[in-house]
């Protein structure tokens, strides 16, 4: 296995199994048709996404300051990260497709993983998956892409969400590159590939890794259920084009404090910091930088896209 060490603030300090440390969302931050990663500076050519951490984000950002000096909507007030995914879609009593109401999406970091060697460097900008996938077999396993019941044994459809109605909450988990060259910032998956298990590629060093784990509530939504075919849909497609995206906001301090979440496996470590405790939320209230700009509706981000809505039949 890969060497269990870390070099921090000049000390040399062992490491075994690992830890975790997360942060919880309630709710996003706002909905938009834009994407600084994939399409920077952009407001007519991304997909409607969904977004949740600091409200420092435009279609602009690409530097870890630019969030930091926003308001996060996250219960640590250390993390100004922000995070976005495709927006999950339903079709309201009128025909209309909406965002299917949240019930809690969750960052984890180290979950699982080797120790890491190097904080999440500032300025990092990170995508999984991929928009462009609409068949199984086209997915990249090291994502770890799923969608399924929580608590429930459901089998997925050809569109690749459950086949029946959750009794809970509808969960999807996505798993983000951990190894990083800390100069580049180039980033990639651990690999056996690389001539040792777990070890990432050459010129690269392990960090934190990053799961998304998101769970959405149906019941007030589709409170009839559904048999078959889940009358559900991303902005981009079906499920299996999830992706997800993040700009790494963390302040520097707290970045390096989660290089020590390796202690025991799954053990959940705080990570607290300048702006106060790990759950101490933020005392001010997120807003959208540039409400003029994009649009929030998914019927006007595809006319916006001059596209025709993907599975009109949904």
């Amino acid at each position: 296995m890969f060497c269990g060490s870390v070099l921090i603030a000049g000390t040399l300090l062992a490491r075994s199994a690992l830890a975790y440390t997360q942060v919880n969302f309630n709710q996003p931050i706002f909905y938009k048709n834009i994407d600084p990663l994939v399409f920077p500076g952009s407001y007519t050519t991304s997909h409607l996404h969904t977004f949740f951490g600091s409200d420092g984000v435009t279609a602009h950002t690409t530097t870890s300051s630019e969030l930091q000096a926003g308001c996060t909507n996250g219960e640590n007030p250390n993390d100004l990260s922000v995070y976005w995914v495709p927006t999950l879609l339903y079709k309201d009593a009128e025909g209309v497709f909406k965002p299917v109401p949240l019930s809690r999406f969750s960052a984890y970091y180290n979950l699982g993983q080797d120790p890491a060697e190097v904080p999440i460097p500032q300025n990092l900008m990170m995508l999984a998956g991929n928009a462009s996938n609409q068949a199984s077999g086209t997915l990249d396993p090291s994502a770890g892409i799923q969608w399924f019941c929580e608590g429930q044994d459901v089998p997925v459809g050809t569109n690749g969400f459950p086949t029946s109605t959750c009794n809970t909450h509808l969960q999807t988990l996505l798993l983000f590159p951990s190894c990083v060259n800390d100069q580049t910032l180039k980033t990639a998956y651990k690999s056996a590939g690389y001539g040792t298990p777990n070890r990432c590629p050459e010129g690269m060093k392990s960090m934190s890794q990053l799961r998304f784990s998101i769970r959405y509530d149906l019941r007030k939504a589709l409170p009839a259920g559904w048999t078959g075919e889940a009358p559900l849909k991303l902005a981009c497609g079906n499920a299996y084009c999830s992706h997800g995206d993040f700009i790494n906001g963390w302040t520097e301090e707290s970045a390096m404090t989660m290089v020590d979440t390796t202690r025991e496996k799954r053990v959940f470590y705080p990570i607290d910091g300048t702006f106060g405790g790990y759950k101490d939320r933020p005392t001010c209230k997120p807003a959208d930088k540039e409400p003029e700009l994009g649009t929030s509706d998914y019927d006007e981000s595809v006319k916006t896209l001059g596209k025709r809505a993907w599975g009109s039949r949904v």
